[in-house]
């Protein structure tokens, strides 16, 4: 019951796709995976539980896919623009992100289960907790997702909260080109360190960034002749930029 409930509310998000929705179904759809192992342990094994495990793994391993994040953005788009999602933080990836799915599984799985199986006080309790710790695990899995390098008519836009105060603009023409990052680019980083291959976007003439990498001090202005970035569909993005008379390498 539980699995088809879950199935319920992930097709009803998939069918809109939005960035806003983008970390619900990424956080839904591998639940499904925990679910069935379980189930499985606690029942017989048998042929369905293993078509159910293979299916739900893919399913899982579908919604991390960068194309799947690049559909759900873009359902919210506006106009004549493209965004490209940027990827996580490596250090996210050791630790935070998947604590922060285990905080909201666990507060999807565990509370129903103990209701009902009549452990009403430790239900309550973990439900009330459970839903305390998700608003701001939420909140940060959410945040992560809005982060992008867009394509706008009047040039390339960085929508990145992480990095940047305000979204930083750079029209088309001042772009001098746009080209895999060398080891030795002296380019300002805003990759957050992110695992994957960095684009360097080179400006014909410095510019000032707003910088906001400490959200308790004030922003930083900082005048930049090119900036890495870490879209997570590199050739995507270089296409994009050919197809808007932007050089691309």
């Amino acid at each position: 019951i539980g699995l088809w409930l879950l199935w319920s509310v992930v097709l009803a998000v998939s069918l809109i796709p939005s960035a806003s929705l983008l970390t619900l179904f990424r956080v839904l759809v591998p639940i499904s995976v925990v679910l069935t192992i379980w189930g499985s342990i606690e029942s017989d094994i048998n042929f369905s539980s293993v078509v159910l495990l293979i299916a739900t793994s893919f399913a899982a391993s579908i919604c991390l896919l960068p194309t799947v994040g690049f559909w759900f953005v873009n359902g919210s788009s506006y106009g004549d623009e493209i965004r490209l999602p940027l990827r996580p933080p490596g250090p996210f990836l050791l630790g935070p992100i998947p604590l922060a799915w285990v905080l909201i599984a666990g507060t999807v799985i565990f509370p129903p289960l103990l209701i009902a199986s009549q452990r009403f006080v430790y239900g309550v309790v973990c439900a009330v907790v459970g839903v305390v710790c998700c608003f701001f695990a939420y909140r940060s899995l959410s945040a992560l997702t809005k982060r992008w390098l867009v394509f706008v008519p009047a040039g390339l836009v960085v929508h990145d909260g992480m990095v940047v105060a305000d979204p930083f603009l750079v029209r088309r023409t001042a772009i001098r080109n746009i080209q895999p990052a060398p080891m030795s680019s002296l380019g300002k980083d805003l990759t957050l360190s992110s695992i994957g291959l960095a684009l360097e976007v080179s400006l014909i003439e410095s510019v000032d960034l707003s910088l906001q990498i400490n959200p308790l001090a004030p922003p930083e202005m900082v005048p930049v002749d090119s900036f890495l970035v870490t879209p997570s569909l590199t050739s995507l993005t270089l296409e994009e930029a050919k197809r808007r008379s932007i050089p691309a390498f």
